[in-house]
């Protein structure tokens, strides 16, 4: 999404003002009509820095609850069952220090 859209969006939802929109296409944005804004990461690197976990942390709380099997916990999680059970013991102790 380029700059532009984003100001627009944001003045459409009621986060910004028009006022502060219109300043913004006078000062700061007149400039977007040239060159827009450098891409924070490049076109490959998107989405490789964080990994969600989101998904398998609910998948591993269910099995801690016995709301689903281990076998269902393995399956949702697309990994063999050793390596569920071995999840449930939670991470291993790479640094002994802090374990």
């Amino acid at each position: 999404m380029n700059g532009a859209a984003l100001l627009i969006r944001l003045q459409a939802i009621g986060i910004i003002s028009e006022a502060t929109l219109t300043y913004s296409f006078q000062s700061i944005a007149r400039y977007w009509r040239t060159t827009e804004p450098e891409e924070l990461e490049v076109a490959e690197e998107r989405g490789k820095k964080e990994q969600a976990c989101r998904f398998e942390r609910l998948c591993y709380r269910a099995l801690a609850e016995g709301l689903i099997s281990l076998s269902k916990a393995a399956e949702l999680l697309r990994k063999p069952i050793h390596q569920v059970e071995a999840g449930l013991e939670g991470p291993s102790c790479v640094y002994s220090d802090y374990c």
